[in-house]
């Protein structure tokens, strides 16, 4: 309970980060719209925006806290200071690197902005100005892994939600510059800066969330004891990096479009808002589930493994699946409720939610990837996470780039579509041969009724949506106002749905409730 409530706290922040991580690419979708300083931006700032996604939740725990525990005292410190330097120079080399290619790296993440070169020149600039972030926040993951080792937990959970904050207070320092009448150069030294500024802060926050005497001066043999960290961090940033990848690739295929780059970034930031609450949940309540009952399904008691991580099938696809259809049916009312605003017009609208409709099907898929992906790392199959991650991804960029020309904005996001598909089949007969995930009839049974219940709801809500659709397009109070109703109808379908179907039991979630 311990665990949990620790983990809790953890998955509580993350939200609080996640929330103002929209609020802040709301805050630029008003400024720019879809236009090309949107675009340029969204391009030029991946890298540095990837790096403090990947490296703010605890990514490099696995590489750093195995090296710490052999040794003890002054042996441990300056490990632990070996650790910070080795990381922090391998991030400058990197960044160096990047800076001088920056072009070419350019070329790659939007094959489409040559043919446009103000899009390509504000990409370099943003990426040149921002790189210094991936140092920044390989340093900030290595010190947040050495405060989880000592104890401190909601200071480092905390520092991506106060980055988001310091970009907040640039975004509005923007906008009373009058962000409309500046040059793109100027608007992209702006947005570097925010960028910048939420780093120095993360960074900041997690170092002084390291107790007293965790560092010292390493000594040389204390960083050659630290250099197979950086081997050792390989395989965990590849695993959480891998999916990602599909949407560096999607928006790379969706580089040829005007405004193309910057509508599938918004409408990739709706649709991970759920997962991510998802993945918190798989990370902070089904691994602890899983190791206590034994990872490979051996039985513990009443329950195995296997028939956890089949609960935790089920659990996500409750949760997901109906977000997904309800994204997909409303997609382009809520992105007027969200966005349209400022320089976001009808037209950024419309192409964002042509990207939303396809990407939010891409909701369940993911989230039980993340489910099955808790149960493999439980059971030390790791590596069948980043293989069928691996295979999925020529998958998405094949169909991504192939139909981006007769599909438009859609196509990239059928790629991602596919690439999700893929990966999940492969990791689940990887892990059903295995023997670590199975779904009983019981099980196969609720799954049916949940999804017979998300398509009750799906299409409860398009039928409601038709008399509302003069208010929904209008914006304003009253588009807010039914689209509130659409969501609560749809919930309140989804739930007789369920019911009824039998992918709920009325007794289980009676007794839920009074457990709560």
């Amino acid at each position: 309970m311990a665990l949990l409530r620790r983990a809790s706290t953890v998955a509580s922040l993350t939200l609080a980060s996640r929330l103002l991580g929209f609020a802040r690419d709301a805050g630029v979708a008003a400024l720019f719209g879809t236009g090309v300083v949107a675009d340029a931006s969204v391009a030029g700032l991946s890298l540095a925006q990837l790096a403090r996604r990947l490296l703010g939740e605890g990514a490099l725990n696995a590489a750093v806290l195995p090296a710490l525990t052999p040794v003890d005292g002054a042996a441990r410190r300056q490990r632990a200071g070996a650790a910070v330097l080795i990381f922090a120079v391998t991030g400058l080399a990197l960044a160096s690197a990047l800076a001088v290619f920056m072009p070419q790296v350019i070329a790659v993440l939007a094959p489409g902005f040559p043919d446009d070169g103000a899009r390509e020149a504000g990409a370099v600039l943003a990426g040149r100005l921002t790189v210094l972030g991936v140092p920044l926040a390989l340093t900030a993951g290595t010190l947040a892994a050495l405060a989880n080792a000592g104890g401190a937990l909601a200071r480092p959970a905390m520092a991506p939600a106060a980055g988001n904050v310091a970009v907040l207070a640039l975004l509005g320092l923007l906008w009373l510059s009058g962000a409309h009448a500046m040059a793109m150069e100027t608007a992209l030294v702006w947005l570097s800066a925010g960028v910048m500024a939420g780093a120095v802060t993360q960074l900041v926050l997690i170092f002084f969330a390291v107790p007293t005497g965790t560092l010292a001066l390493p000594s040389r043999a204390a960083l050659r004891a630290a250099l197979p960290m950086l081997a050792a961090a390989g395989p965990s940033l590849l695993a959480a990096g891998l999916p990602q990848l599909r949407f560096l690739i999607a928006a790379a295929a969706a580089s040829g479009i005007p405004g193309g780059i910057a509508a599938l970034f918004y409408a990739t930031r709706l649709v991970e808002l759920p997962l991510g609450l998802i993945g918190a949940s798989a990370g902070a309540v089904l691994l602890p589930a899983l190791a206590a009952r034994g990872g490979d399904g051996e039985e513990t008691g009443t329950q195995t493994g296997a028939q956890t991580g089949a609960l935790g099938v089920e659990a996500a696809l409750a949760l997901s699946l109906p977000a997904a259809l309800g994204l997909a049916v409303l997609a382009h009312p809520i992105v007027i409720v969200l966005f349209q605003r400022g320089a976001f017009d009808p037209a950024a609208a419309e192409l964002t939610a042509q990207a939303l409709a396809l990407l939010a099907l891409t909701l369940p898929l993911q989230a039980v990837e993340k489910v099955l992906a808790a149960i493999a790392f439980a059971a030390g199959f790791g590596r069948d996470v980043t293989r069928a991650a691996l295979i999925g991804l020529p998958v998405g960029a094949l169909t991504g780039f192939l139909a981006a020309g007769p599909l438009g904005l859609a196509g990239p996001a059928l790629g991602v579509l596919a690439a999700s598909a893929v990966s999940l089949a492969a990791l689940a007969g990887t892990l059903i041969r295995r023997g670590l995930l199975r779904l009983p009839g019981t099980n196969r049974r609720r799954l049916i009724g949940l999804l017979a219940a998300g398509l009750l709801m799906a299409g409860a809500v398009g039928t409601a949506r038709l008399p509302l659709e003069g208010m929904l397009g209008g914006g304003g109070l009253y588009a807010i106002a039914a689209l509130a109703a659409l969501v609560l109808a749809g919930m309140l379908a989804y739930g007789a749905g369920a019911v009824l179907f039998g992918g709920l039991s009325p007794a289980a979630l009676k007794a839920a409730l009074r457990k709560r």
